[in-house]
C-alpha cells in the first residue's frame, strides 16, 4: 500500500518535471475557474407551547460541503432586533447541503395577537464583503397557552341543601373503611358461635 503511494507520487512528481518541447505543448491553456456563487434558501417553521415559542430555521447554503462559511443570523421581532448569531460550517463531504438551526424563544409576557418574526442570514467574508444574503420572515398568530387552560374544567359543589347525604369521593374512602372493618367484626363472632 504504501510503496504504491511512493509510486503514483514519483510518476506524478516525472510528469511535471518534464520539459515542454514544440512535440508536447499543452492544448489549450487552463482558464481559471470561476468561483461558484453562493446563494442561501431559508423556511421558517414555528410551534407555540407552553410560554415559549420553538422556531426551526432551515437554510440551505449552495455549495456547502466543499467550502468553508462563515454565517451571521439575525433574528428580529416586531422589527427589533432580538439577537445576532455567528454560525461556522466546516467543509466536509459528511455534510449535507440543508442545515436547521432550531430556536427556543420566551414569550413570557408577550401579548397575544399576530407578531412577526425576521431572519436575516448572511455570508460575510472576513473583508466584511457579503458573498450570500437571504432573509424571511413569518407572521405568527399568538395565543399564550397555560397550564389552567388544558385542565378539563368542571365546576365544584360547595353545599347541598336537603336531609339527604351524599358520599364524596373522599368521604368514600372512609366509610369503606368502617364498612370493611363492620364486616371483620361480624364474621369473626359468627365463627366464636
Amino acid at each position: 500500500m504504501k510503496k504504491e503511494r511512493i509510486r503514483e507520487k514519483t510518476l506524478a512528481d516525472l510528469k511535471r518535471a518534464k520539459q515542454a518541447t514544440f512535440d508536447n505543448l499543452p492544448k489549450t491553456a487552463d482558464a481559471p475557474k470561476a468561483k461558484p456563487e453562493k446563494s442561501i434558501v431559508i423556511q421558517l417553521t414555528h410551534a407555540a407551547k407552553e410560554d415559549e415559542l420553538d422556531l426551526a430555521i432551515s437554510f440551505r447554503l449552495l455549495p456547502s460541503r466543499m467550502h468553508f462559511s462563515n454565517l451571521q443570523l439575525d433574528l428580529h421581532f416586531d422589527g427589533d432586533k432580538v439577537n445576532t448569531y455567528r454560525v461556522a460550517i466546516p467543509p466536509s463531504r459528511l455534510l449535507s447541503d440543508e442545515l436547521e438551526f432550531p430556536i427556543a424563544l420566551d414569550m413570557t409576557g408577550i401579548s397575544a395577537g399576530e407578531h412577526v418574526i425576521k431572519v436575516e442570514l448572511s455570508e460575510k467574508w472576513m473583508t466584511g464583503e457579503v458573498l450570500a444574503y437571504a432573509s424571511e420572515y413569518v407572521v405568527v398568530q399568538y395565543s399564550p397557552v397555560r397550564k389552567e387552560d388544558r385542565y378539563v374544567k368542571v365546576p365544584l359543589v360547595r353545599k347541598i341543601d336537603g336531609a339527604f347525604r351524599i358520599v364524596l369521593p373522599e368521604e368514600k374512602e372512609l366509610y369503606d373503611a368502617l364498612e370493611k372493618g363492620n364486616r371483620e367484626e361480624a364474621n369473626a363472632k359468627r365463627d366464636k358461635y
